[in-house]
C-alpha cells in the first residue's frame, strides 16, 4: 500500500471534516436568519442575534439533507481515484456530524441540538429516542464504510485475507482520521473562540467500528490489476486555499445575511 493512498486519504479527512463543521455553523446562521435574526458566520462557530435557540438546529438539518443527497449520488462517482475517496470522506464527516449532535441530547443541555430541542413541548423521553436513532446512525455508517474503503484497494492480494483487509482498513481508514485531527486543527484557530478544536479528537472515534468491520467484509475482492494513487498535490493546493479562506476571511467574521455584504 503505497504512502500517496494513505496521504490523499488523510487529507481528504481532514476536508470532510471542515466541510462539516462549516456546513453545520451554516445552516445555524440560515436558520437563524430566516427566523428574523442576524448572524455571523465565523472559521469555528456562528453568533446570532434575534433569533430563538431554535436556530441552533439548522445545522444538524444542513448536514442531514447535505449528507443524504451526497450519499444517493455516490454510487454515480466512477472509478476509485482520490475524487471518490474525498467524496466518501465529506459524506462521512457530514453524516457524523449530524448523528453525533443527535446522541448528545439527552446529555449535554447545553449542546447546539439540545438547546433547540429544549424550545420544543417534545414529550418525555422523545430526546432518548432521538439519541438511540443518533447512534444507530453513526453505527451504520462506520460499519457500512468498512467495504466502502475496501474498493480502494490498489491490488486484490492486499485485501484476500481478513487480517489484510484489517491492516487496509487501518492504514486507509483510521489512521488517516487520526491524522485528519491534527491536520484540522489550523482550520479552527484561535482555539478559545468556540470547543471545535476540543471536540475534534472524537471525530476519528467511529472509525474504529470501521476496521473492526474489515475483517468480515468479504464482498470487495479488489482490481486483479495493480493500480497506482498519484500525489495528491490537487487536493493539498485546495486545502491551503480553504485554510487562507478560513484565517484571512472567516476568522474575522462574515454576516450569513448577503444583503450585509459591503456594509
Amino acid at each position: 500500500m503505497g504512502p500517496s493512498l494513505v496521504l490523499a486519504s488523510a487529507l481528504g479527512s481532514t476536508l470532510g471534516i471542515v466541510i462539516a463543521q462549516f456546513l453545520d455553523d451554516l445552516g445555524d446562521g440560515i436558520l437563524a436568519v430566516i427566523l428574523g435574526g442576524d448572524a455571523v458566520i465565523y472559521n469555528n462557530r456562528v453568533e446570532f442575534t434575534g433569533a430563538s435557540d431554535v436556530a441552533w438546529a439548522g445545522g444538524f438539518l444542513l448536514l442531514l439533507i447535505v449528507g443524504f443527497i451526497a450519499l444517493f449520488s455516490y454510487p454515480t462517482a466512477r472509478g476509485h481515484g482520490i475524487a471518490r475517496l474525498t467524496l466518501l470522506w465529506i459524506i462521512l464527516h457530514v453524516l457524523r456530524q449530524a448523528f453525533t449532535q443527535a446522541v448528545v441530547i439527552p446529555f449535554d443541555s447545553e449542546s447546539q441540538l439540545a438547546l433547540a430541542y429544549n424550545t420544543l413541548d417534545a414529550p418525555a423521553g422523545l430526546d432518548v429516542v432521538i439519541a438511540a436513532g443518533g447512534g444507530v446512525g453513526l453505527l451504520l455508517i462506520a460499519l457500512s464504510a468498512a467495504s466502502a474503503f475496501l474498493v480502494f484497494a490498489p491490488h486484490r492480494r492486499l485485501i484476500s485475507t481478513g487480517r489484510k483487509r484489517f491492516t487496509f482498513a487501518l492504514w486507509i481508514a483510521l489512521v488517516p482520521a487520526v491524522a485528519a485531527v491534527f491536520l484540522a486543527i489550523p482550520f479552527f484557530l484561535p482555539v478559545s473562540s468556540s470547543g471545535v478544536i476540543a471536540a475534534l479528537p472524537l471525530t476519528a472515534v467511529i472509525f474504529l467500528a470501521t476496521v473492526a468491520a474489515a475483517p468480515g467484509t468479504t464482498t470487495v475482492k479488489g482490481p486483479e490489476d495493480p493500480r497506482e494513487t498519484p500525489w495528491p498535490w490537487g487536493l493539498a493546493g485546495t486545502l491551503v486555499v480553504i485554510l487562507l479562506f478560513q484565517l484571512l476571511v472567516l476568522q474575522g467574521g462574515v454576516s450569513v445575511n448577503p444583503v450585509q455584504w459591503g456594509q
